[in-house]
């Protein structure tokens, strides 16, 4: 009854101040005048100062006239638009409210503190912001200091990019400005020649006097990311009167030829931006039934949608993307396990057979470095644990054995750093495992590593920045909440905060300098894990829960057919 009671009073209360401003809008029974330069505005006394600190301040029983300072018509039009949200708590339709109005409301609700009027026009001006007004928009957030309006006023500029730098406003950015834009992660652009476009146009817009931002500008491009006839094609003619710039391109040159190098480069950044990738869950388990399915997540939105389902049989394969290829491997099909190998083009959606490994292989690991596919270990059709590892060309389509692990092992997680390969747990014949073992693709060959300190199966293994964790797993007894981490270049293991529940079979990306840890055999759960604060929180949740699943990047363009 109360809350009814409430609604009732609510309505009850709109309805009053509908009537009090048909009562104003025929100028009847006003007791105040605001004057503003030859312009009266007759109101109401109560609702002047229950909407503003600054009339109540100014008003009492015997005030019939507030005199405004300014005398400008357009301040004139902006008290009559407060007056009609101080009644109606909105300004009529969006036509009747323009830009350079709404801005100039929000100077006035500043000036006579009605904080309520000054949020709605703020929010007004997120919602209109468009190619035509960015800059605008941004410069005055700027000036007055509007945190949350500057911030949506950025995303909006970094997520429509493409779009903008046809525009005059884009045009016009100052140096500084554009240098902020390019540097973002989120800059939402398909491929890197995009930014470099944008960055072409402003530069060829007024080359004489730009041409000396390019020392600055170009490096916040990804150079390494773009194609090497494109560096040649397009960014090279631009960079000719810059020793600095040329020096860029040679090093990313050379960078193309020896990637491994790029430590000796700290000018180019080879990360690709945020935008640029998406991920992809591929196959696995769901309440008993087999999975094809391929569903994207979009981690910076939190969403999750299929994409396409492949209508297999397979259960337990291996993924890798390669040139824009999803190619799975091996896994079980009719309880058999097997060698077959298929490429899924990401962009036509069209499958083909590939040819098959060497071995039949469960319960594997792969990879790609340098576009070649490594498959390592696990357990072949008569269940024997493998220490064999292959190599597949996409190019020649076909599978070359490679130096085998030190230590046969099956259910075991890899980690990619460099050229190297990182074989992490797992089981071997008889007992899971807390061994790790480093192969150095160029040299061919196996080291060992120094052990985790608990032994792991079927657990979550992922780079960020110079360390490798390992999340969750299965020690041959139970399931793990335990993680831990491998400094790279100390070679230490260090324990850090568990996951919330124990849990295996889960997978883990690296997004914005976090962990995010997805689904696994007990868990529908999405987790982030935050370096900065040693914390795990919950991230969502996915349709499974799944295990025996695949957790892959690819590039988003190819997923958007662009």
């Amino acid at each position: 009854m109360s809350k009814f009671n409430g609604e009732v009073l609510e309505q009850r209360a709109i309805t009053i101040l509908c009537r009090m401003f048909d009562i104003y809008e025929q100028n009847l029974l006003c007791n105040i005048d605001l004057v503003v330069g030859n312009n009266r505005f007759p109101v109401h006394k109560l609702i002047l100062v229950t909407n503003s600190d600054f009339f109540k301040s100014r008003i009492n029983n015997t005030t019939s006239e507030i005199i405004l300072e300014d005398s400008d018509e357009i301040l004139a039009e902006s008290v009559k638009k407060t007056i009609e949200f101080f009644y109606l708590g909105k300004i009529g339709k969006n036509a009747d409210l323009q830009l350079h109005l709404a801005v100039n409301i929000i100077k006035f609700s500043k000036m006579i503190e009605a904080r309520e009027l000054e949020e709605y026009c703020l929010a007004y001006l997120e919602k209109i912001t468009n190619i035509k007004n960015f800059i605008f928009i941004e410069d005055f957030a700027k000036q007055y200091g509007y945190l949350q309006l500057l911030e949506r006023t950025n995303v909006y500029i970094a997520e429509n990019y493409a779009e903008l730098i046809q525009e005059d406003e884009y045009l016009n950015m100052s140096c500084e400005r554009l240098g902020e834009l390019l540097q973002s992660d989120y800059l939402n652009v398909a491929r890197e020649e995009q930014a470099f476009q944008g960055l072409k146009i402003w530069v060829q817009k007024n080359y004489e006097y730009r041409k000396k931002h390019l020392d600055t500008l170009l490096k916040y491009i990804r150079l390494p990311l773009l194609p090497l006839q494109f560096i040649l094609n397009e960014v090279k003619p631009l960079c000719y009167d810059s020793l600095t710039c040329c020096q860029m391109l040679l090093d990313t040159i050379e960078y193309h030829h020896n990637p491994e190098k790029i430590p000796r480069f700290p000018s180019l950044n080879s990360k690709p931006r945020k935008c640029q990738q998406t991920v992809l869950v591929v196959g696995g388990y769901e309440d008993k039934s087999t999975l094809g399915k391929i569903e994207i997540y979009d981690a910076k939105n939190d969403i999750w949608s299929t994409y396409h389902n492949l209508n297999n049989k397979t259960t337990s394969f291996e993924a890798v993307v390669l040139k824009n290829k999803l190619i799975t491997l091996g896994g079980v099909i009719d309880d058999k396990t097997t060698n077959k190998a298929s490429c899924f083009d990401l962009a036509t959606k069209e499958t083909r057979e590939l040819k098959a490994m060497q071995e039949e292989r469960l319960d594997f690991a792969a990879t790609v470095i340098d576009d070649q596919v490594f498959v390592i270990g696990g357990k072949n059709n008569k269940y024997k644990v493998l220490n064999s590892v292959e190599r597949y060309d996409l190019v020649t389509n076909t599978w070359t054995n490679v130096a085998h692990m030190l230590t046969p092992r099956y259910n075991h997680v890899i980690a990619v750093v460099g050229k190297e390969i990182y074989a992490i747990g797992g089981s071997d014949e008889k007992n899971t495992l807390n061994t790790m073992e480093i192969y150095d693709t160029q040299q061919d060959k196996w080291t060992v590593a120094p052990p985790m300190k608990e032994k792991r199966s079927v657990c979550a293994a992922v780079v960020m920045g110079d360390h490798i964790y390992a999340i969750g797993g299965f020690d041959g007894y139970s399931e793990l909440k335990s993680v831990e981490r491998f400094d790279i270049k100390s070679h230490t293991w260090t324990s850090v905060a568990n996951i919330p529940e124990k849990n295996w079979g889960q997978k883990a990306f690296a997004f914005d300098e976090k962990i995010i840890c997805v689904g696994g055999e007990y868990s529908k759960s999405v987790l982030k894990y935050d370096p900065a604060t040693d914390k795990w929180t919950d991230h969502g949740t996915i349709s499974g829960p799944l295990s025996c699943f695949n957790l892959l990047l690819a590039p988003m363009h190819i997923m958007k057919n662009e």
